[in-house]
C-alpha cells in the first residue's frame, strides 16, 4: 500500500513506492524503495516534483502497545479540548486530563521501548500539540528512571504536557516563523514560559512543582536560560528534567523551519550541553537509558542504504555500531557517510 504525498511533507526516512521518472528523458531520478534522504528531496524539488507515492509504513503484528495507544488517544483529545478552550480566551480546565494522565503513565511505566512506541503513535500536524505530548512521555520515562514515586511521576507528567501552552499566546506568525527570529520576536517568545505558568497558576490546582517545572524549563544551570537567569540549584529538578527532554523531542521532530535530525544526534546535543548548560546527571542517567533502546533498530545512512545497530559503545552513547549488509561501521572512527534517523 501507498500514499500519494505533498513533497513539502515528505520526511528523511519515508520510502519511495514508485520509481520517480523524469518527464523529459525518462530517466528515472530516484528508484522505487529509496529512502528519502535530504538530498534526494531537494532533488525532487528541482526537477518540479510536486507529489510522490510514499510507502505506508507496516508495523510487525505485535510491536504497538495498544493498551498505551488507547490511553495517549484519550490525553490527545482532552488536551485538544484544552487547547481549543485556551485560543478561545478560556482558562485551562483540567479534571479529565488528570485522571487520564494517571492511566498514561502507568501505561508509559510498564512500556519497555518506549522509542519505538513513541514512533508508532498517532500525531497531529501540529508541533506545539505534538511536542507537548512528546515531551510528557519522554519526561515520564526519564522519571522513572530516576526512580521517582509515582505521584512524583504524575506530577512531572503535567508538567511535561503543559510546559509550552503559553505558545498560544504568542502570535502564530512568530511561533511558525521559518527563519530567524528577530530580537523583538525572541523576546516576545521567551514570554512563553512565563505565560503557561500564569495560565497553570489561575486554576489554583497545580503544585508548586509543577509550576516551577514549567516556569523554569528553559532555564539553564549556567545562567544562560530565560525567564529569570537563575542557575544551578536554584533551577527546580523538574525543569531541569523537562529541559532536556524538550531539547531531545524538538531536535528530532519536524518543524517549519527545519527537518527532523536523528536520535543520535539529539542524543550528541545534549551531552555537550551536559558540561555547561544541563544538568549532568540527569542528562547522563537519560542518555544511559535511551540508548537501550537503539540496539536492533534499523538506521537510514547519508548515503541512502540502511544498516541495523548492533552495539553501543558504553562510553559514548552517541556513536554506535551499525551493520550494513555484510559490513560493520564504527561510528566512534570518523565516516564518510552519517547517520540521519532511525527508522522501524
Amino acid at each position: 500500500m501507498s500514499k500519494l504525498m505533498s513533497i513539502d511533507k515528505v520526511d528523511i526516512g519515508m520510502v519511495l513506492d514508485r520509481d520517480l521518472m523524469d518527464g523529459k528523458t525518462g530517466a528515472i531520478l530516484v528508484p522505487s524503495g529509496t529512502a528519502m534522504t535530504r538530498a534526494y528531496i531537494d532533488k525532487l524539488v528541482m526537477n518540479g516534483v510536486r507529489t510522490i507515492f510514499i510507502r505506508d509504513e507496516v508495523i510487525p503484528e505485535g510491536w504497538k502497545n495498544e493498551k498505551l495507544a488507547k490511553e495517549y488517544s484519550k490525553v490527545e483529545k482532552s488536551l485538544d479540548n484544552i487547547f481549543t478552550e485556551v485560543e478561545s480566551g478560556k482558562n485551562i480546565q483540567s479534571e479529565n486530563i488528570e485522571k487520564e494522565m494517571e492511566y498514561f503513565v502507568n501505561a508509559i511505566s510498564s512500556e519497555r521501548d518506549i522509542m519505538t512506541q513513541m514512533r508508532l503513535l498517532h500525531k497531529k500536524d501540529d508541533y506545539t500539540f505534538d511536542h507537548s505530548l512528546g515531551v510528557s512521555v519522554l519526561a515520564i520515562a526519564l522519571g522513572k528512571w530516576l526512580d521517582y514515586s509515582e505521584e512524583k511521576i504524575l506530577d512531572l507528567s503535567i508538567a511535561g504536557l503543559f510546559h509550552d501552552i503559553g505558545k498560544l499566546r504568542v502570535p502564530d506568525e512568530i511561533v511558525k516563523k521559518p527563519g530567524k527570529l528577530t530580537e523583538e520576536e525572541s523576546s516576545i517568545m521567551q514570554k512563553h514560559s512565563y505565560y503557561s505558568y500564569e495560565m497553570l497558576a489561575q486554576t489554583n490546582k497545580f503544585n508548586d512543582d509543577i509550576l516551577l517545572g514549567v516556569l523554569q524549563h528553559h532555564e539553564r544551570i549556567d545562567g544562560s536560560g530565560y525567564p529569570n537567569g537563575v542557575k544551578g540549584d536554584k533551577i527546580h529538578e523538574f525543569a531541569k528534567i523537562i529541559a532536556i527532554c524538550d531539547i531531545y523531542h524538538a531536535i528530532t521532530s519536524r518543524r517549519v523551519y527545519k527537518d527532523k535530525d536523528s536520535p543520535l544526534r539529539a542524543a550528541d546535543c545534549l551531552r555537550r550541553e551536559s558540561f555547561s548548560s544541563l544538568d549532568p546527571y540527569i542528562t547522563q542517567i537519560f542518555l544511559k537509558n535511551i540508548s537501550k533502546f537503539y540496539v536492533g533498530n534499523k538506521v537510514l545512512l547519508s548515503n541512502g542504504t540502511t544498516g541495523v545497530i548492533v552495539y553501543i559503545h558504553p562510553q559514548d552513547e552517541t556513536k554506535p555500531m551499525v551493520k550494513v549488509g555484510e559490513e560493520f561501521i564504527d561510528f566512534q572512527k570518523e565516516q564518510d557517510v552519517e547517520i540521519l534517523d532511525i527508522i522501524i
